[in-house]
């Protein structure tokens, strides 16, 4: 159970993370700040095994403090606390409540440079190792802690750009477009096409993934720090998992959303 809590930990961190890998923050530091995040995915996941159709569907909030910290010299820290994480998996019609896992979690810690690039991340090195291998591959683990980084300048109303996170065979290109405006804020539209390959240690079975597919949905941006408030997203992978010579298809449907709450 605690590999499925890590590795589901590390597949909900690296899906709500990579998103704005390459946003550039404005240069600078980082207004201080200290906020309260709560982040829920709803995740099915559909594999064929020996002709039977297995599902697991897995539901967790997980709930975090960003903690912003003043300048020194010429770097910033983040520092990212884990305050309280539940949820539940449900296999085969069998439910089962996930343990808060929370406390298990030292803090991760970030230091950015004054252009907001990340040097180092440290803390918590089990769910960091998880982060390298569940999902993402090899994408290198600093661009999936850029949702606390400010976005790129956004001028008009219809604007489009495109940002891409590649490593190897791991591909993940997002186009964002700016649609409207609303409350002062401003509402992005993102779409991301994603190749991904993994190799996992599962209680020593070395479990290989191969996946394509998409993932899409809306952001929230203050205007006036050009931080993002929220992310409402939904992701659908199909593939193939090879474990022990077996080879299984995949079908990963989630829904999620990553938003300040204090």
């Amino acid at each position: 159970m605690k590999k499925t809590i890590f590795s589901f930990l590390a597949f909900i961190l690296v899906c709500g993370f990579t998103l704005g890998q390459n946003l550039s923050p404005k240069k600078g530091f980082y207004p201080i700040q200290k906020t309260k995040r709560k982040m829920t995915q709803l995740a099915k996941n559909k594999m064929m095994m020996q002709g039977q159709e297995m599902t697991m569907v897995t539901n967790m909030d997980m709930y975090s403090t960003i903690n912003i910290q003043n300048p020194v010299s010429d770097s910033q820290k983040i520092s990212i606390t884990f305050n309280k994480i539940e949820g539940d998996i449900e296999v085969m019609g069998k439910k089962q409540t996930i343990p808060d896992a929370s406390k298990t979690f030292t803090p991760i810690v970030l230091t950015t440079n004054n252009s907001g690039v990340i040097n180092s991340i440290s803390g918590s090195p089990e769910l960091l190792k998880q982060m390298e291998q569940s999902y993402s591959g090899s994408f290198q683990v600093s661009k999936t802690f850029t949702q606390f980084l400010n976005i790129k300048s956004i001028k008009n109303i219809g604007d489009s750009w495109l940002d891409s996170n590649i490593d190897g065979a791991n591909i993940m290109i997002t186009q964002y477009t700016f649609d409207r405006n609303e409350n002062g804020n401003a509402i992005l539209n993102f779409t991301t096409t994603m190749t991904v390959q993994s190799d996992m240690n599962q209680n020593g079975i070395i479990v290989h993934s191969d996946l394509l597919g998409k993932m899409s949905g809306t952001m929230n941006i203050d205007t006036k720090t050009n931080y993002i408030i929220s992310t409402n997203g939904n992701i659908n992978l199909e593939g193939r998992m090879e474990m022990n010579t077996q080879e299984i298809p995949v079908n990963i449907i989630s829904t999620f959303n990553d938003s300040i709450i204090k």
